[in-house]
This record gives C-alpha cells, structure tokens and sequence, in this order.
C-alpha cells in the first residue's frame, strides 16, 4: 500500500526543494483528511472547495501537489487542471529607493544594526528569503553562497559594498560556519521572523506596510540593477530565473505608472 512516505520519498528522489517537499506532503495530507480515496468526483469536490476557500493562484499550489502524487501513484489520467491565473503584466508593491533609503537611515539611527543588515543584503543580493536565510560568513568572505534549489545549485553574489570594514567588522564575531543572520535563540532565522519584523518597522517608521515584505526587497534589487545596467540577461542570471521572460517583467511599468505616462501623453 502506497504511503505519504513513500511520497515524500519519492520528491527527494526527484531531487526537489525541501520547502517544495515539505508543502507537498502538507497539501496532500489535507486532502486526505477529507477523503479516504482518490476519485475523480472526489478530486472535483476538493477543487471546488479550495476555490471557495483562497485565491486561484493558491488553489493551484495544492492541485499541483495533487496532481504530482496521481502521477507518483500511476493515475495520472486523474490530474486536475489548474485554474488560469491573469498573468501580472509589471511588480507592484515594491518599496522605493526613497523608503530604502529612509528604512535604513532610521534603523541606524535607533541603532537596530541587525535588522539594518537584513535589509541592506536583502535589498543589494536579490536573494529569495530562503536563500537568504542560508548565507553563512564564509561565504560573505569569499563573495558569493552556493545554494543548492531543485537539483541545481544557485549563486548569490556580494556586491563590494556588502563586503566593505564596516560591514565585515559587524559579523566579525561569527565563526566561518555561523549564519550571518540568526533569531534571538540563536537559531537560524525564520521567514516568518523576517517578515514580523519589516511589518513592525513599518508602522514605525511609517512606510507603506504593502512594500515592507521580504520578497520586495528582491524586486528593489531587479528594479535598481536594471537603472544602472540595461543587461536582462545578466539580471536573469542574478536573480537564478530558468527564462529570461521571467525577467522581463522588471521592464513593465507598474499600473501607477501606466497612468501617470498615459496622463502625460493625452495631456493636449
């Protein structure tokens, strides 16, 4: 009898992310919390109920992990569709170079070094949270992580300003295996922690709580490099896209900005 072990087994067979793993078997689970078989009736009903429940495009998190245990299980004839999502034609809620700018400044000032840091790698490595979670001072020393994502390992760099006296002297305390980042256990920091944390200095500092997120930073880093270097397919690179159309969507205009050129243009 076929087990969500043997699942779970199966996903790190296939070489896939630990937290894709890890959410796979949490969707799957839940379905069978409901269900004790796999009908196709069974999976309509289910669909049907996560739509009422969230937004398409996290309805489709789980009918993709469904869908890869109906394949895992050798029914692959009973694979959902996903349900089409509008594609997002340009990033919206991204902070600033201005509410960058002032972040920073009024963490210094209070004298919140820590977060200070966080934001600044954030903001200057484009690294998704999960990456950036991982970086250890070793590879501050030696100026890029290696990350191992989805079988392949992924490169985050550290820009000469990362890597100037003052920063190295911050992390000088830490041992070459330490994580530059760490919660007050001394445990490795959490995505939950960081994203807590940005909400709470919104409020304080009074910038705009929709662009204080973790993953804006990473926007912040693709809209900043492309002011200064016009090069996409570099910015793929950098950003560990597999398609350069992934990219192109830092080109677009955001929808405040279509208005503001459209006003301008049709000013006559």
């Amino acid at each position: 009898m076929t087990t969500i072990r043997d699942f779970e087994n199966y996903l790190w067979e296939k070489e896939l992310a630990p937290n894709t793993i890890k959410s796979y078997i949490d969707h799957v689970s839940k379905y069978f919390d409901k269900y004790d078989e796999i009908t196709k009736s069974n999976l309509i009903e289910w669909k049907r109920g996560l739509l009422e429940r969230m937004k398409p495009k996290s309805a489709n998190h789980y009918i993709t992990a469904i869908s890869e245990y109906l394949k895992f299980i050798g029914k692959p004839d009973l694979v959902l569709k996903k349900v089409k999502v509008q594609m997002t034609n340009a990033v919206e809620n991204v902070i600033s170079r201005d509410e960058f700018d002032l972040l920073l400044e009024r963490l210094k000032t209070d004298g919140k070094k820590k977060m200070y840091y966080i934001c600044l790698f954030l903001g200057k490595t484009g690294a998704r949270v999960s990456e950036f979670r991982q970086f250890k001072k070793k590879d501050l020393i030696k100026g890029y992580a290696e990350i191992p994502t989805k079988g392949k390992i992924r490169r985050v760099y550290f820009c000469d300003s990362l890597r100037n006296e003052e920063v190295l002297s911050f992390f000088s305390a830490l041992g070459d295996n330490d994580f530059l980042f760490s919660n007050r256990f001394g445990e490795q920091i959490t995505t939950r922690g960081i994203a807590q944390q940005l909400q709470n200095y919104a409020h304080k500092y009074g910038i705009n709580e929709k662009v204080m997120h973790p993953h804006s930073f990473r926007h912040f880093f693709a809209v900043e490099f492309l002011k200064r270097d016009k090069d996409i397919s570099l910015l793929a690179d950098l950003m560990g896209h597999n398609s350069i159309n992934t990219t192109a969507i830092y080109l677009r205009l955001n929808k405040q900005q279509q208005i503001e050129r459209l006003n301008k243009a049709m000013n006559f």
